[in-house]
């Protein structure tokens, strides 16, 4: 915890060049995303001779189109300091997601004009990077789960469960050795939720909906929170105590909260593990970047996006530069 405290505060302290703002907006061709187009926006601040980069994940072009016309008043320029630079930010917009990307294009600014990165601040090298392929509720998940374990053996699984799948789906499921996730989303009944832990005791089981029964100790071991958490705050409202909280620097505004938050995780002893919001540029790999600080061990929801009909590298772990300078190079 003391070196996330530490960590946060040497980012702060860092001096800030601002001389330019501006949001590039666009779309991504990604086959697993509804419709099958990402809308996109990046940000990218500029000052000093360097630039940085954050990637704004809302949903809509709308949204995108928003943050593009409103850049000018979002985003402070001058000499400054990074913790100055995002309380003033934070100031002019509520907005988690452009919170996030505002503060990690300012981070990467930052990191670039001093010549570091994240791991040289924390003084920690990064380790290579554990993570899960995801994929959303279906009729037929173990067609998927096969389609993506067949495109690159070895993947771990994170898949949205329903609870009317029945045993043999549960079952076949499990043979495949690949779930390490299973997301409810909310949802289920703790009969669905046993019955599932019951075929696959190691898997965490993400926001599943409380009942009146009370789950096992067994399923409790396994309990893990995403939606729930919005902030640092919140993780010491979280009843049960959950084994694993789901890290997305989008839903919490940015990396000084995600910092904050895996720091009250461990202060409660805790483990964390690194989620996106369907980041499709910059934003994936300074996910990657932050997996590789916080959880390289964890199940992190980062797997690396087939864009623009280009399918990815996929190798059993993501192995992050700990030399380049800035954020998520």
């Amino acid at each position: 915890m003391k070196d996330l405290e530490q960590l946060a505060g040497a980012l702060s302290a860092l001096p800030l060049v601002v001389e330019d703002a501006r949001v590039e907006t666009g779309a991504a061709a990604l086959p697993d995303y509804p419709g099958g187009r990402r809308p996109t926006a990046t940000v990218t601040l500029a000052g000093a001779d360097a630039r940085g980069r954050g990637e704004h994940v809302a949903w809509t072009d709308a949204a995108h189109a928003g943050l593009r016309d409103a850049i000018a008043r979002l985003a402070p320029r001058g000499r400054t300091r990074v913790g100055a630079w995002t309380r003033a930010m934070r100031a002019r917009t509520a907005e988690p997601h452009a919170r996030a990307a505002l503060e990690a294009a300012a981070i990467d600014l930052a990191l670039r004009q001093a010549g570091t990165n994240l791991f040289r601040l924390a003084g920690r090298p990064p380790r290579p990077v554990r993570w899960v392929a995801s994929f959303d509720r279906r009729d037929d998940p173990l067609s998927e789960a096969r389609r993506l374990l067949a495109a690159a053996p070895g993947t771990e699984l994170k898949i949205d469960a329903d609870a009317a799948w029945e045993d043999g789906v549960w079952r076949a499921l499990a043979a495949t050795g690949a779930v390490a996730v299973l997301d409810w989303k909310g949802a289920g009944t703790v009969a669905a939720h046993e019955r599932a832990h019951a075929v696959l005791p190691d898997a965490l089981h993400e926001d599943p909906r409380p009942g009146a029964v009370p789950w096992s100790p067994g399923f409790r071991a396994r309990l893990a929170a995403d939606a729930a958490v919005l902030a640092a705050a919140d993780v010491a409202r979280l009843v049960p105590r959950p084994a694993a909280v789901n890290l997305k620097p989008a839903r919490l505004g940015g990396v000084f909260e995600l910092l904050a938050t895996a720091a009250a995780c461990d202060a409660a002893g805790i483990a964390v593990y690194v989620g996106g919001m369907w980041e499709v540029g910059v934003g994936r790999t300074q996910l990657h970047a932050l997996a590789a600080l916080l959880a390289p061990d964890g199940p992190n929801d980062v797997a690396p996006l087939a864009a623009d009909g280009v399918p990815p590298a996929r190798p059993r772990r993501l192995v992050v530069d700990g030399d380049a300078p800035g954020f998520g190079a």
